[in-house]
C-alpha cells in the first residue's frame, strides 16, 4: 500500500506541518528534550512507563539487548505486560521523529512493529496477556496515532504498510467479536471500542471499516449512556479511569468532526458533561484526586483538549495559558489558535455538586475540599464513604492513600480499606471488606447527601450503612465558615457502646505534631491546626501513601478516638494559616429554660463565629435555642459576630 493512500484520512484528522516542528521546539524545550531522550532509549529497546497517562507506571527501564520479549513479566505483577503491549512509547518515537527528522526513530518503529506482529499472535494461547480487549483497543489508538508521525519516512515501505494494515484489521475483527454486559459497563469496553472506532475511521475505507465504524459508535453510545451518570461522572468512581474514558470520547468527537462522521447531539452533550465533572474535581495544582484506583496526574491536558472541542471558556480556565505539550500533539496548531481565542470564565459558586456520583467540591482562594458519599464504583472503588480531601496554601494536606498495586495481596487491601481514608470507623472494623483485588464480600450504601450554600457559608453532609449489621449509623457534616476555617461533625448512632475512630491522613511532605485534643500539620508552605474538641485520645501513627502505581512513601496519620454509649460525636475544627480560638458553647432551650445535652445539640465558637449543630430533633413543643446571646432555630445554624438572632440557617 502506498503512503498517499494509507495516510489520506490520518492527514485530515491530524494534520502535521513544518510549523508543528518549529512551534513544538520553541514552545516546549524541556518536553522536547525529555521526549528525545526517552525516544533514544526506546530505539535501543529499553522501555519505562513514566508518561503522564501511563496507567501503571514503572521507574526502571527494562532492556532487551537482542530480541524483544513482548510477554516479559518482571516480578509478580502482570501489569508490565499490559502496559508494554499498549505501545504508547511508539507515539513518543513518532514525536521525536517529527521534532528531529532522525530516521533512527522510524526504523526502530518499523522494526519493533514487525517484531510484535510476527511473534504475538491473536490465536496463540501464550499471547493471552497481550490480547486482552483493553490492550487491543489501546493499541489501535496508539498505533494509528504513532504511525501518522512517520509519514514520508522511507522506512515505511509498501510491504510494511500492508502488514500494519492487516494487523489493524485483525484487531478490528477481534473487538467486533466481543460484546457483552461486562464491556457495556466497564471502562474496558470503552477503551476497546474507542480503538475500534479509531482504526476503522482512520484506515483506508472499505465495506469492513464502514461496518466497524457504525458498530463502534453504537457500542460507544450504549456505554456512554450506561456508564456515565447524568452529572457526568463515570460510575467506577476513579478519577483516573474517568479521565481515560473521557480521553477516548474526546478522540471520537475530534476524529468524527474532522472526517465528517455523524454523531448524535446527545452523545456530544454527555461527553461535555464528563469534561465538566473532571473540571469540578481538579485541584488547584491541576491534578486529579486520588479517588478510587487513581494516580496523582496533572489532568490539564484533557481540560485544554476539551476546551477546544467544546469551545468552553469554563474548561479553558482549568488549563494553562497555552496548550501543554500533550494537548498540543492532540489538536495541533489550529487547536492552539482556537484555545487562545477562548476567554477564561471564573467560578461563581463555592460548591460544585455531582449528586449522582455523591461527590461534593468546595473551592475558594486556593482551598479545596472533596467529599465522597456515593456508590462504591466496583473493583476500582475504595472504601471511602464520607472521605474528605483537603488542599490549601498550594499543597495537599489531607490525602487519600492512593492505590499502589493491583496484585491480590495485603498491600492491595491496605490501600483500599476504610482506615486508609479520612473518615470514621467503628470498633476498628471496615465498612467494606475486600474479597479479592476487585470484589467485596461486605459493602455499604450512602444515604442522605445534602448541601447548602448561603451567605458565603457552606454545609454538606451524608451518612452510610456500612455498620448497620452492628446496629450503627454513621454520619458526617462539614460546615465551611471560610477558606481557612471549617468544622467537621462526625456522629455515631447505635444501640450499645462502641468505639468511634476519626482518621486523618497527611501528605508525606509535611510533619505532624499532636497535643491533647489538637494536632498540627506543617507542610512545605501550609500550616494547619486541627482541634478534635471532644475526642478522648489522639494517636499519631505511621501510614502509607502512593501517588503512582508501584510507588509508595511513608506518611503520618492521626486517629481521634472516643468511647460512646448509644450516641456520640467527634467535632473537629480545622484552621488553615493561623490557629483559631475555639471553645464549646452551651445551648439552652428557650421554652424549657434548660441546657441541651451534647447528645441533642452542640455548639462551638471558632474565632467568635458560633456553629450550632443538632444531632436529634429538639424543637418540641414550640421551642427555639439560645446560644451566647443569640436566639435561633434550625438543625445547623451559624452566627457570625454582629449577626442578628436568626443567624444563617444551613439546615432547617
Amino acid at each position: 500500500m502506498q503512503q498517499a493512500t494509507f495516510f489520506k484520512r490520518l492527514e485530515k484528522a491530524y494534520p502535521l506541518t513544518q510549523q508543528t516542528q518549529r512551534y513544538g521546539k520553541k514552545q516546549f524545550p524541556k518536553d522536547v528534550e525529555e521526549t528525545i531522550a526517552l525516544a533514544d532509549q526506546i530505539a535501543q529497546n529499553a522501555f519505562v512507563f513514566t508518561l503522564r497517562w501511563d496507567m501503571e507506571k514503572t521507574s526502571k527501564p527494562v532492556r532487551f539487548p537482542n530480541t524483544i520479549d513482548w510477554l516479559y513479566q518482571p516480578g509478580d505483577d502482570p501489569e508490565f505486560i499490559f502496559a508494554f503491549n499498549r505501545m504508547r512509547f511508539w507515539v513518543t518515537l513518532g514525536q521525536a521523529y517529527v521534532l528531529t527528522g532522525n530516521e533512527t526513530y522510524a526504523k526502530a518503529f518499523v522494526s519493533q512493529a514487525e517484531s510484535w506482529i510476527h511473534t504475538v499472535k491473536r490465536d496463540d494461547p501464550a499471547s493471552a496477556n497481550a490480547w486482552r480487549t483493553i490492550e487491543a483497543g489501546i493499541r489501535m489508538e496508539n498505533w494509528m496515532k504513532a504511525i501518522r508521525y512517520f509519514q514520508g519516512s522511507p522506512a515505511l515501505t509498501d510491504d510494511f504498510l500492508d502488514l500494519f494494515s492487516q494487523s489493524m484489521r485483525v484487531h478490528m475483527r477481534f473487538i467486533m467479536g466481543v460484546w457483552n454486559s461486562f464491556n457495556m459497563l466497564s471502562n474496558w469496553g470503552v477503551l476497546a471500542n474507542h480503538g475500534l472506532f479509531m482504526a476503522s475511521t482512520l484506515l483506508p475505507q472499505d465495506e469492513e471499516t464502514t461496518k466497524a465504524t457504525a458498530e463502534a459508535i453504537r457500542r460507544l453510545w450504549e456505554e456512554l449512556s450506561m456508564q456515565v451518570y447524568d452529572d457526568g461522572v463515570q460510575w467506577e468512581q476513579s478519577a483516573m479511569y474517568h479521565n481515560e474514558v473521557l480521553h477516548d470520547y474526546l478522540d471520537v468527537l475530534w476524529v468524527a468532526k474532522k472526517l465528517g462522521v455523524p454523531l448524535p447531539q446527545a452523545f456530544t452533550n454527555r461527553v461535555h458533561k464528563m469534561a465538566q465533572a473532571a473540571a469540578a474535581w481538579q485541584k488547584p495544582d491541576g491534578t486529579e484526586p486520588l479517588s478510587g484506583d487513581s494516580d496523582r496526574i496533572d489532568q490539564r491536558d484533557l481540560m485544554e483538549k476539551a476546551a477546544v472541542i467544546f469551545s468552553d471558556p469554563a474548561l479553558r480556565a482549568k488549563g494553562e495559558a497555552h496548550l501543554c505539550f500533550d494537548a498540543f500533539w492532540e489538536v495541533g496548531l489550529a487547536g492552539e489558535r482556537s484555545y487562545q481565542k477562548l476567554p477564561q470564565a471564573s467560578a461563581h459558586t463555592l460548591l460544585t455538586i455531582l449528586s449522582d456520583a455523591g461527590q461534593v467540591y468546595y473551592q475558594k482562594n486556593g482551598t479545596y475540599l472533596r467529599f465522597k458519599a456515593g456508590t462504591l464504583g466496583a473493583g476500582h472503588g475504595h472504601a471511602d464513604q464520607l472521605h474528605l480531601d483537603l488542599f490549601a496554601q498550594g499543597e495537599d494536606i489531607l490525602v487519600d492513600a492512593g492505590r499502589y498495586t493491583y496484585v491480590p495481596k495485603p498491600d492491595r487491601y491496605v490501600f483500599k480499606d476504610d482506615a486508609a481514608h479520612n473518615l470514621v470507623t467503628v470498633d476498628g472494623k471496615n465498612s467494606y471488606v475486600c474479597q479479592d483485588s476487585w470484589s467485596y464480600s461486605k459493602m455499604s450504601k450512602a444515604y442522605g447527601l445534602k448541601w447548602n450554600e448561603k451567605n458565603g457559608l457552606c454545609l454538606f453532609q451524608a451518612g452510610h450503612l456500612g455498620y448497620y449489621q452492628d446496629g450503627v449509623f454513621i454520619s458526617r457534616s462539614v460546615i465551611v465558615l471560610s477558606p481557612t476555617r471549617f468544622v467537621i461533625v462526625d456522629r455515631l448512632y447505635g444501640d450499645k457502646p462502641h468505639t468511634m475512630e476519626a482518621h486523618f491522613h497527611f501528605h508525606p511532605r509535611g510533619t505532624v505534631e499532636t497535643n491533647p485534643n489538637r494536632f498540627h500539620y506543617t507542610g512545605k508552605k501550609a500550616n494547619v491546626w486541627f482541634s478534635a474538641i471532644n475526642a478522648e485520645q489522639l494517636t499519631l501513627s505511621d501510614s502509607r501513601y502512593s501517588e503512582r502505581y508501584n510507588e509508595e512513601q511513608p506518611n503520618k496519620a492521626v486517629t481521634a478516638m472516643r468511647h460512646i454509649g448509644r450516641f456520640g460525636s467527634i467535632i473537629t475544627v480545622v484552621a488553615i494559616g493561623t490557629p483559631a480560638e475555639i471553645h464549646k458553647v452551651p445551648v439552652k432551650s428557650t421554652f424549657k429554660g434548660t441546657v441541651f445535652s451534647d447528645d441533642q445539640v452542640e455548639a462551638v465558637s471558632v474565632d467568635g463565629t458560633i456553629v450550632v449543630a443538632s444531632h436529634y430533633e429538639w424543637g418540641s413543643p414550640t421551642d427555639s435555642f439560645q446560644v451566647d446571646g443569640h436566639v435561633g432555630w434550625g438543625q445547623c445554624v451559624v452566627f457570625r459576630p454582629g449577626d442578628t438572632n436568626i443567624g444563617t440557617v444551613l439546615e432547617y
